[in-house]
């Protein structure tokens, strides 16, 4: 049995559909079925049941997973050991992060990490904190950057959390706002406008504004939830949206004047946490050493 005929199968049970399998290996949908009929004739037994719709495990096929999700990480920690041996002329770097820190953290950072480290091969991946988590213990991804406090990462024992400086929560919206020329702002005159806000944002932190974010409230505006700041910020050159937001994802529109920053005299303090994110029990290459050092400096 070869290793990639066990990885086809992993993510055939994972999405439990032949065709949307197929997709997300780049892998013709015939191939795909030979890859796993393969694997049953070496087994000598059925590890999926197949239907016109979906396909669902056997008793074989649930073993399949639990042991083939083992060799698959242990065969990926063996290829970052030899790695980190081989040191950084040959490292290889997969870094997760969530939408914001990507954008505004990791994004403007990497094209200056691989002039240094020009033999560094980088991928980034993008996503939620909780699929960031679950590929980092799948040792899928090296290492993810993502909000700590407010999710909680930081209280979890088999991480280890590595602070990077903390930005402030603002109200941003276009310099030409009609609340961007009073000279004293609350936040009951936010009511009166849509409003934009991240869609994890916590419940702890939502009720700092008491009900300015209620869809229930008699004067509601219009709320929007997002979970990618790029398309929001887009927005708000257009319209009267105001967005809730770390200072240091507008930083260049607040430079160049396209957006502006309210200042509210009774806004909560609020500070975005990012963090660098490993497992604590997982060696980290000299590739995500220099860049964990990198992001610090």
């Amino acid at each position: 049995m070869e290793l990639r005929h066990l990885k086809h199968f992993l993510v055939v049970a994972e999405l439990k559909h032949f065709h949307h399998a197929a997709i997300e290996l780049n892998l013709a949908q015939p191939s795909l079925s030979r890859s796993i009929q393969k694997m049953e004739d070496l087994l000598g037994a059925k590890l999926l049941e197949r239907n016109s719709r979906s396909v669902s495990l056997t008793p074989f096929g649930d073993v399949v997973v639990e042991h083939g999700t083992r060799i698959v990480r242990d065969v990926e920690l063996l290829k970052r050991e030899i790695q980190a041996i081989q040191g950084l002329e040959t490292g290889e770097l997969i870094v997760g992060a969530s939408a914001i820190p990507l954008n505004s953290i990791v994004g403007p950072s990497i094209g200056q990490f691989i002039n240094i480290y020009p033999h560094v091969a980088v991928e980034l991946k993008v996503g939620a904190w909780q699929e960031l988590y679950q590929k980092l213990c799948k040792a899928e991804i090296s290492l993810f950057i993502a909000e700590t406090k407010a999710t909680e990462l930081d209280q979890r024992e088999e991480v280890d959390v590595i602070p990077l400086p903390s930005f402030q929560a603002v109200f941003c919206c276009r310099a030409d706002h009609p609340l961007a020329q009073q000279q004293q702002i609350n936040l009951a005159n936010l009511k009166a406008f849509p409003l934009a806000i991240p869609s994890a944002l916590p419940a702890s932190l939502s009720e700092q504004f008491d009900d300015l974010f209620s869809k229930h409230r008699k004067d509601f505006s219009g709320l929007v939830k997002f979970e990618q700041f790029q398309a929001i910020k887009e927005s708000l050159c257009e319209c009267d949206l105001i967005a809730l937001a770390p200072d240091v994802s507008i930083r260049k529109e607040l430079a160049s004047g396209a957006l502006v920053a309210l200042q509210i005299v009774d806004m909560p303090d609020i500070k975005a946490s990012f963090s660098i994110v490993h497992l604590r029990k997982r060696p980290l290459t000299p590739a995500a050493h220099a860049f964990i050092d990198f992001l610090k400096q």
